[in-house]
């Protein structure tokens, strides 16, 4: 019964694998950052503004890059652009809700150290490595985001799973004591079957006795 559950388990958190795999849209777009206009990426993503922002920030420390907020963007300062971790830039990314369960992201890179406001490099150019493949920091952030939406829902399944356990331990307890009250109850029903009988046997015996008794004491006045 053990191994039934555990392969129905996996068989569910393959499902929900599966199903966490959802469709991110990636396209060039523009993005205002301290008073000026941006060339940016832009995804939009299936998922919510503060899913995305932690999964994103995730997806950065796992590259051993800390996240701060800067102009209303977060920053992530020094990040290996391609997939072969040659390159190196600065990653500023705003994520902004866009409908109930939707955000996009606007993602502007700079070279290492370099000021959207006041720069001079190409974000077409840098994006144009980064990009390719999921080592690199545009190809690596549908998959990321995929991956800890996935953490998230297999750690609430696993927390249902363990609520469902304890609950049915706990039913299983209840069982066990019930049917040992119930063990309890049947010995004292058939004791108690047993003193009726004797008791029964006791009253007959002293009925007897109180008619033989009778029956004397008539016989000893007709003398």
């Amino acid at each position: 019964m053990k191994n039934s559950f555990v392969i129905l388990l996996a068989l569910c958190l393959f499902s929900l694998q599966l199903a966490a795999q959802k469709a991110s849209r990636q396209y060039p777009g523009k993005v205002k950052y301290q008073k000026t206009e941006q060339d940016a990426t832009v995804f939009d993503v299936p998922y919510p503004a503060n899913q995305v922002e932690d999964g994103l920030k995730d997806m950065f420390q796992k590259k051993g890059v800390k996240v701060k907020e800067k102009n209303g963007f977060y920053e992530a300062p020094s990040v290996k652009m391609d997939q072969h971790g040659v390159k190196s830039g600065d990653v500023y990314y705003k994520v902004v809700k866009d409908g109930k369960n939707d955000c996009k992201i606007y993602i502007i890179l700079t070279e290492a150290g370099e000021a959207p406001e006041s720069r001079t490099s190409s974000h077409a150019a840098i994006a144009a490595g980064a990009g390719l493949g999921t080592g690199a920091v545009l190809g690596g952030i549908a998959p990321a985001l995929d991956e800890y939406d996935f953490s998230i829902v297999k750690a609430k399944q696993e927390e249902e799973v363990k609520k469902a356990e304890k609950k049915l331990s706990g039913m299983l307890d209840s069982q066990s004591k019930l049917e040992k009250k119930r063990a309890d109850l049947d010995k004292d029903i058939e004791k108690l079957k047993q003193d009726q009988i004797n008791l029964q046997a006791e009253l007959e015996a002293k009925k007897t006795a109180l008619v033989e008794l009778l029956d004397k004491a008539g016989k000893g006045k007709k003398d």
